[in-house]
């Protein structure tokens, strides 16, 4: 079969396919002796995602890129997406310094200045790179077909099976990469689904708390407290999962396929510039 008409008949395989295959270029090219330190592809789901809406045709890339153009969302929205991860951060810090992990340092706090750049790097390379593939292309295609509960289970399995690389390496745990993922996925699809479609939230979401966690929090400890670090974000990520559930139910019936692309497509009409 052509390669063109099975990416079109099967968009969400291909996009499984294609973002494990770009994500995993580096393992594949250090396992026949090329490159140096191999890793996860951050803009792998989007490239994913490109090539699957072009194969779609032209209506359906337009409407992938009429979405990610979309960032018009409430303040509140926006202060949510930076505030909670943070506070999750903080919060972690504090429990883990209950179990023995030291606080950090007036010195390791003295790198704050360089939070705008590295939130900027991970906005560009991880909200943008993996959320334009995850939440703007593959959420939708999967809220056309399933329901909320039906496209988080394939997400959710989709967004471990990427990072599976990263656990059988051992830089990331199991409990992290496959509960804090699983967990991960149903605060950022409801996050889509209550704000009405609102994509760019995950990428600030995601983007702050990659730049709280992983690239400042994170590296101030070593050894088994930051081992405890990922399980704490793990469980924490869980408990907002099931809040975030509960949230998404309560308001169910006055939001109920509000995610669906005709919703999403009207509100980025009535948003438009």
């Amino acid at each position: 079969m052509n390669p063109i008409r099975l990416i079109r008949h099967h968009p969400m395989v291909s996009f499984a396919v294609l973002a494990c295959l770009f994500g995993w270029s580096s393992y594949i090219a250090a396992a026949f002796g090329l490159g140096s330190e191999p890793g996860n592809n951050p803009l792998a789901p989007v490239l994913a995602a490109l090539v699957v809406a072009a194969c779609q045709g032209r209506a359906e890339l337009n409407r992938w890129w009429r979405r990610l153009r979309s960032w018009r969302a409430s303040p509140a929205w926006y202060a949510l997406a930076v505030l909670v991860p943070l506070a999750v951060n903080l919060v972690i810090v504090l429990i883990n310094h209950a179990f023995g992990a030291p606080l950090p340092t007036t010195t390791q706090l003295d790198h704050w200045p360089e939070l705008p750049v590295i939130f900027a790097v991970n906005l560009v390379f991880i909200g943008i790179g993996e959320e334009a593939g995850w939440t703007a292309f593959a959420a939708p295609l999967l809220l056309r077909r399933h329901s909320l509960l039906g496209a988080w289970a394939i997400l959710a399995g989709l967004r471990i099976l990427w990072h599976l690389p990263l656990m059988l390496t051992g830089d990331s745990g199991w409990v992290m990469g496959v509960v804090g993922n699983a967990a991960f996925q149903m605060v950022l699809l409801q996050l889509f689904h209550l704000s009405g479609g609102r994509w760019s939230l995950a990428a600030i979401w995601h983007a702050t708390l990659n730049t709280f966690g992983g690239s400042f929090f994170t590296a101030m400890v070593a050894g088994a407290d930051r081992a405890r670090y990922g399980l704490l974000l793990a469980v924490i990520y869980t408990l907002l999962a099931i809040l975030a559930v509960i949230l998404g139910r309560r308001t169910g019936k006055t939001r109920r396929n509000n995610t669906t692309d005709d919703a999403v497509d009207q509100a980025e009409v009535m948003t438009a510039p």
